[in-house]
């Protein structure tokens, strides 16, 4: 009988200690699975965040912005989930929900806000944000956060910032070239960004812009090389002429 009850009270230990065990690596599993759902939330924060700072740069649209706020205060509400009663993320949700109320009211995008890039190394951060940009409303988009003719428009555009933050620096290029005295270089770049633009029956305002720009700048450089090809034939032929005059027979007296 004793025998009897020090199994079981051993079977009993050995079955709460697993039990234990069991409980503990589950409450260690949710605590690696809370952290990692933050984690996440805190990359599509910081990136919503850090595309937003180019608002006054790069033209986003009201839709885009929306968007862009409404994917900062999904991920907040996820974190606020994960994670209740912590004051600061409240906070940050309230002022998420008031800039979402502005933008909805006030905000007015508009293609004149693009900016060019003033260097190489700022294109490429353009070019990355407009690229980040395009995958997240392709992301909504399949989430159903945004319509199809909505996305179809704006993915448009995301397109065509891309074609304008290239043709920018391509002109800048072309007018370092020129000042370089480069012009074979200049007039390859310039006929590359017409080309472009050529096949292109969407365009805006600025792209219209840089259209007439660059060829404008082509018959530039055009007409001087024309002019300087002009002096140097009218000077090869004064330097023939005198030869000519040097070199004629001598007349007899």
């Amino acid at each position: 009988m004793v025998l009897t009850l020090v199994l079981l009270a051993i079977g009993a230990l050995l079955f709460l200690t697993i039990a234990y065990n069991i409980f503990q690596q589950h409450k260690q599993q949710q605590e690696i699975d809370r952290r990692a759902v933050i984690a996440r939330q805190k990359v599509i924060i910081e990136e919503a965040e850090d595309i937003l700072l180019n608002v006054n740069r790069l033209s986003y649209s009201k839709t885009l912005v929306m968007l862009l706020q409404n994917r900062l205060l999904d991920a907040l509400r996820t974190i606020q989930n994960t994670t209740p009663n912590v004051p600061a993320i409240n906070q940050r949700i309230e002022d998420v929900k008031n800039q979402i109320k502005y933008v909805n009211e006030h905000y007015k995008g508009e293609d004149s806000h693009f900016r060019s890039p003033d260097s190489d190394r700022q294109a490429i951060q353009m070019l990355q944000t407009t690229k980040k940009l395009r995958a997240i409303v392709r992301m909504e988009h399949n989430k159903g956060k945004i319509d199809p003719q909505s996305f179809s428009v704006e993915d448009r555009r995301l397109e065509l910032m891309l074609l304008k933050i290239n043709l920018a620096n391509l002109l800048q290029k072309a007018m370092d070239a020129r000042i370089q005295r480069q012009m074979g270089t200049a007039k390859q770049l310039l006929t590359k960004g017409i080309n472009a633009l050529s096949v292109i029956h969407d365009k805006d305002a600025y792209l219209i812009a840089s259209e007439e720009e660059m060829k404008s700048t082509l018959r530039d450089i055009n007409d001087q090389l024309e002019r300087e090809s002009q002096k140097e034939r009218e000077e090869i032929k004064e330097k023939q002429d005198d030869l000519d005059v040097l070199f004629q027979p001598k007349k007899k007296w």
